[in-house]
């Protein structure tokens, strides 16, 4: 190995020092914490994958963005990308179909992308699946747990723009074109690149005023009210698609939440396989979502189980970046327990702990003058053990 590598990380990855990596714990666990209150049950899957379990996916995944390494036998591995397609691997094959099924996770991900501020090739997500229950109630349910997550955490100021893969297809169905065609038209709606689809349009010979409506359309600003109105003169999957996100809000609604939600017609998710509602969370900040998910019912069928589904998963550095003081601790006493009898000194430093007290021990000669500056470097209260009380406090953390 060059000397060079030696202290050095992969571009994309980052060390956790102390306190960072407390406070992304604790942001995990919190959220946890909400999540189950709502009865979702934690699970887990492999950092490794079988790469073959991506190509399942429709077309339109990222996976040139998989880590991909060769075992010893010769087959090709992935560091898992995201957790929907293991969640969903597992579900297929590991539990009974005793539906509905709640589950929540936190796992690392890793996906080879461009790394921009709040963009890492080494990410962790938070997030749940909701399998085996179809219609408005189980995406209402999503969507409002994801923003009662996130206001659970102390995050206030954040936007749900909500879409529906409907409309897209909607949209698709009447252009009537080859695939290779109508897969330019989404990838421009996904890069939001509405002047380059309404060039692409016009150089496929739809008329202007055509292009005009189709592009004011996902474009247009709406708010959950506006779904309710009269909408004519659209393709029959764009008014089905219109009328089950107005039965998801209306439910939403109930839970209170809706003020946190905008329309965006043109919201789409990377992963190809969502077949409903889908949505992505921003905040203020940060150029890319801090969350988002939607339904998906036809990818566990491939695993050979057919199964509505629909979920979310949250960024949580995204979220640190978004609440710098996410999950900092209360200031919390660490002792320093100094003392010459070793014996001493782990017996009360094991009473001290058993208390609830963070407690590290120095034994051996020392004179008071450096042990208050050791306590000092460690944000420590000194005690001495043979005096038995406190001595002078160094600087908390």
């Amino acid at each position: 190995m060059s000397d060079k590598l030696k202290s050095k990380i992969p571009q994309g990855m980052r060390d956790w020092l102390p306190g960072e990596a407390f406070r992304k714990r604790k942001l995990i666990n919190d959220l946890l914490q909400c999540l189950s209150l709502w009865g979702y049950e934690e699970i887990n899957t492999p950092l490794l994958e079988y790469y073959q379990a991506f190509l399942s996916e429709e077309k339109g995944g990222d996976l040139e963005q998989i880590y991909k390494l060769i075992d010893r036998d010769g087959r090709i591995l992935a560091l898992r990308p995201e957790m929907t397609i293991p969640i969903a691997r597992m579900v297929s094959s590991k539990l009974p179909a005793a539906y509905p099924w709640r589950l929540m996770y936190g796992g690392e991900v890793f996906r080879y992308e461009e790394i921009q501020t709040g963009r890492q090739r080494e990410f962790c997500q938070v997030g749940v699946e909701l399998l085996g229950s179809n219609g408005a109630e189980a995406d209402s349910e999503i969507l409002a747990l994801a923003i009662e997550a996130l206001c659970a955490v102390g995050l206030k100021n954040f936007t749900v723009s909500l879409g529906h893969t409907g409309v897209l297809k909607g949209l698709l169905a009447s252009l009537a074109w080859e695939e290779v065609q109508l897969q330019q038209v989404r990838t421009l709606i996904l890069e939001k690149d509405f002047v380059g689809l309404s060039n692409y349009l016009l150089s496929r010979g739809m008329p202007e005023k055509q292009i005009k409506n189709v592009v004011g359309f996902l474009t247009c600003q709406l708010s959950p009210d506006d779904l309710s109105k009269d909408w004519r003169n659209l393709p029959e999957g764009i008014l089905a698609a219109l009328a089950d996100l107005q039965e998801i809000v209306r439910l939403l609604k109930i839970y209170g939440y809706t003020e946190y939600v905008q329309i965006d017609l043109s919201t789409l998710r990377n992963q190809a396989y969502y077949t409903g509602m889908v949505f992505e969370i921003y905040t203020a900040g940060i150029g890319y979502p801090i969350g988002g998910g939607g339904r998906y019912d036809r990818l566990l069928n491939n695993w050979g189980r057919a199964c509505p589904a629909t979920g979310f998963a949250l960024g949580v550095e995204r979220i640190l970046l978004s609440l710098p003081e996410v999950g900092k601790p209360e200031e919390e006493k660490l002792i320093l327990l100094v003392g010459t009898t070793a014996e001493k000194v782990i017996s009360q430093a094991l009473e001290l702990r058993k208390k609830g007290n963070r407690v590290i021990t120095k034994i051996g000669e020392i004179s008071h003058l450096d042990a208050e500056k050791l306590a000092s470097s460690k944000g420590a209260v000194l005690f001495c053990s043979e005096e038995g009380n406190e001595g002078e406090e160094g600087n908390k953390r």
